[in-house]
């Protein structure tokens, strides 16, 4: 087909042939592509942008094909995408119709800033990574990714031109054609190397021209820079710019490192969609969030300091904190009110640091602080309010009575502290503070005895459970007995202890605990837990959320809601729920470990160990902190630190299914491929949840049983564990995996169970 010749006036000509549909005023601006000019669409009574190709560009485009890819972008619906009105033919011209914008270019905005705001330039780039996951996901790239082509309007950007370079790209006859006319499809500064090299392209091109313009905005440079386009083009395959943190200090770590994988030569090594950018960008770190939240204080949060034993008998100290945790049970049915967990106020027992310090420690603006005298069955409670951010007391009261009166006493103090903070309670937090769980004080002593107990369960399993018959037969079956006892067992299967055979009648007794005592949540965080057990993340994030509903200061259940998002590969979500932990409870060891589950499962497992070290400081016996940094260790190579590790777990509970786990991994990475198999060959592995399953997988990939490490691999999917790009990519104990066809289906499985879940939320 001969070029068409432009007419001696395009405009006049333009005019002429559409003066029918739009009234063409003036010309807005030209690039190499096209001249825009601005114009009123006569049906809608609007003002267009009316894009006219020139001629030289539409000489060696097909019409027909074009025109096909010109309707496939204006199918293209999205909050961040600039739509396409119309398109067509005039006179010889190829045109297409959008609208005209109010506000400026990010280009504009550049120009007059030199660099944005941290917090602008995430935003603007979340959003246009919003934009290309979608258009990516209708089979359409953008081809030309830049300032010029992201518009900023009512604080929110918008992509133009979507589809336009893909339409003319398709419609070329001889690609090269443009190229000698000196027309290049794309912007030199913020070409992919791919594109660059004239190679296919996907989603990732887009992503990587995007972290070019996120690179300009924080930075105030362009990251490919050359006297001449070929120069700049020729540099992105030679040089790598310099680091953020050269420029700026106050980029988060998270910011500079996406910015650095966008910027990967290799398409492989970018974020895999738009949508894993965006979620990076949205989704502070923990670190990040924390530091944020640190010296932060809501303004209705209180701290219940350990009540001091003052009773002649020290070993009456498991009542004044039993009565200090049934305080912040109490508070924690207050909607109003956030109230910080137990773990965390236990730890300012006998504190001598000031009421603001401790304040600030536990992001909280009220302490209430008190003493406990027993002496025979008289019983004296003495307790005060503190504004601490004031220094400040706001209420103090004495209450005396017998051991008898102690349900009675508890509700008291918990009532005077509303009243004092000026909080008016809702018909059911009246109710469920004056509820009764327990009515015989005999029965109440053993059952606060029976849970200090129970914390030790990895250690002892048998006095806790002896100390619960006591107070049932002085109490008989309660709902809050069954619910301690329930909870028990489950904190022995957790440890490996308890048999996994019971995890049936652990749940019936769940449901019916559900239905006698709705408001309580120990049944919920029980059918939490099931669910993990039987690989349905999406009930136990359901159960663990009802139970949280209950009890905001249950920290338990926020960490394994937390590991059930992990499991799934929701991490996004598990980060918020690690951040809500540490909320709740700052200096919990369980809030420190979970706040190293994100960096584990996307390959910064090396950044887990120095705050995992930190918890074992405070609780050197703590197993499930020892095993993830012997996990840690034999990941990054460290397999003399690794031993010590494992041998420390093996003298605590050598029986243990994770203990023995961990020492046939590091059989199997020494090389020792008997040693390692003979713990799991011909083993059930149906007790084993779905996280311990995959970790079996490790175990025969290592040893070099490629088709068994296969085939758990499969099955750890298959009860829920899903963290796709951890398996697909920052696991070292699959590797010998990756190369096998069925490898890819696995991944390919854990990722639509992934997606089910979130779908399911």
């Amino acid at each position: 087909m001969p070029t068409p010749i432009p007419p001696p006036d395009l405009l006049v000509s333009l005019r002429a042939a559409l003066a029918a549909r739009y009234d063409i005023e003036r010309p807005l601006g030209a690039g190499a592509m096209a001249t825009v000019y601005l114009a009123r669409d006569l049906r809608h009574e609007r003002n267009v942008a009316l894009k006219v190709l020139h001629f030289e560009v539409a000489g060696v485009a097909g019409r027909e094909r074009f025109t096909r890819e010109i309707r496939l972008a204006a199918s293209l619906t999205h909050p961040h995408i600039l739509p396409l009105y119309d398109s067509g033919e005039a006179n010889g011209a190829l045109f297409f119709v959008m609208p005209v914008m109010e506000g400026q270019t990010l280009r504009d905005l550049l120009q007059q800033e030199g660099r944005l705001a941290v917090t602008a330039a995430t935003r603007i780039s979340a959003e246009v990574a919003d934009a290309l996951d979608y258009a990516h996901r209708h089979g359409v790239v953008h081809r030309d990714i830049k300032p010029e082509n992201i518009l900023l309007h009512e604080g929110h950007a918008f992509v133009a031109d979507f589809g336009i370079g893909k339409a003319i790209a398709a419609a070329t006859h001889d690609a090269s054609t443009l190229t000698q006319m000196g027309i290049t499809l794309g912007t030199p500064a913020y070409m992919s190397p791919e594109q660059a090299a004239g190679d296919e392209l996907d989603g990732r091109s887009d992503l990587f021209s995007l972290g070019c313009v996120l690179y300009e905005m924080l930075s105030g440079e362009i990251a490919f820079t050359g006297l001449t386009a070929a120069a700049i083009i020729a540099r992105r395959f030679v040089y790598t710019p310099p680091s953020l943190t050269e420029s700026r200090a106050d980029v988060p770590e998270s910011v500079v490192a996406i910015v650095a994988r966008l910027l990967e030569r290799e398409p492989a090594s970018r974020p895999a969609t738009g949508a894993d950018v965006a979620a990076a960008l949205q989704t502070p770190s923990v670190a990040e969030k924390m530091q944020r939240q640190a010296g932060s204080v809501s303004t209705n949060s209180i701290a219940v300091l350990p009540f001091e034993n003052m009773s002649p008998d020290p070993e009456n100290a498991f009542f004044s904190d039993g009565l200090t945790e049934e305080i912040i049970t109490d508070l924690s049915r207050v909607g109003a009110l956030r109230v910080t967990s137990r773990t965390s106020s236990m730890q300012h027992k006998n504190s001598v640091k000031g009421s603001r310090e401790i304040s600030r420690a536990l992001g909280v603006r009220y302490l209430l602080t008190g003493s406990v005298r027993r002496a025979g069955p008289a019983l004296r409670i003495s307790a005060q309010l503190v504004d601490a951010t004031e220094d400040r007391q706001l209420w103090a009261e004495k209450f005396s009575g017998t051991i008898d009166d102690v349900f009675d006493l508890q509700e008291r103090v918990s009532r005077e502290i509303v009243a004092a903070l000026g909080i008016t309670l809702q018909p059911d937090e009246d109710r469920r503070l004056a509820a009764r769980g327990i009515n015989h004080a005999e029965a109440y002593e053993l059952y606060l005895q029976a849970r200090a107990e129970m914390r030790l369960a990895w250690v002892s399993s048998d006095r806790w459970k002896a100390l619960l018959d006591h107070a049932v037969a002085v109490e008989g079956e309660t709902p809050i007995l069954r619910g301690i006892r329930l909870w028990g067992e489950v904190m022995l299967l957790k440890g490996g202890i308890g048999e996994h055979s019971r995890l049936g009648e652990i749940e019936r007794e769940a449901r019916a605990l559900v239905e006698i005592a709705p408001d309580a949540p120990w049944g919920y965080a029980a059918l939490g837990y099931a669910g993990i057990e039987q690989g349905d993340m999406r009930a136990a994030i359901t159960w663990f959320r009802k139970a949280i509903e209950r009890d905001p200061t249950d920290t338990d259940s926020r960490y394994w809601l937390m590991a059930a998002f992990g499991y799934a590969g929701l991490l996004r979500e598990a980060t918020d729920v690690a951040v809500e932990m540490r909320m709740f409870d700052p200096l919990s060891t369980l809030s420190a470990i979970a706040g190293t589950v994100v960096p584990f499962f996307t390959g910064r497992i090396d950044e887990t160990i120095g705050p995992l070290q930190r918890v074992l400081t405070v609780e050197p016996q703590n197993f499930g902190a020892l095993w993830s940094i012997w996990y840690a260790r034999i990941s990054t190579g460290d397999l003399d630190g690794a031993q010590r590790d494992s041998d420390e777990m093996m003298a605590m509970a050598p029986e243990a299914p994770y203990v023995v786990q961990a020492d046939a991994l590091l059989r199997a990475v020494r090389g020792d491929r008997d040693g390692a198999l003979a713990w799991i060959a011909g083993r059930d592995l149906a007790p084993f949840d779905a996280h311990l399953t995959f970790h079996i997988a490790e175990i025969f990939a290592m040893a070099g049983d490629i088709e068994c490490g296969l085939d758990v691999l499969a099955l750890a999917v298959e009860k829920g564990f899903t963290p796709v790009e951890f398996i697909a990519v920052h696991c070292p104990f699959v590797e010998p995996l990756r190369g096998h066809p069925r490898f890819a289906l696995i991944v390919a499985d854990a990722t639509a169970r992934s997606e089910a879940v979130l779908r399911s939320l």
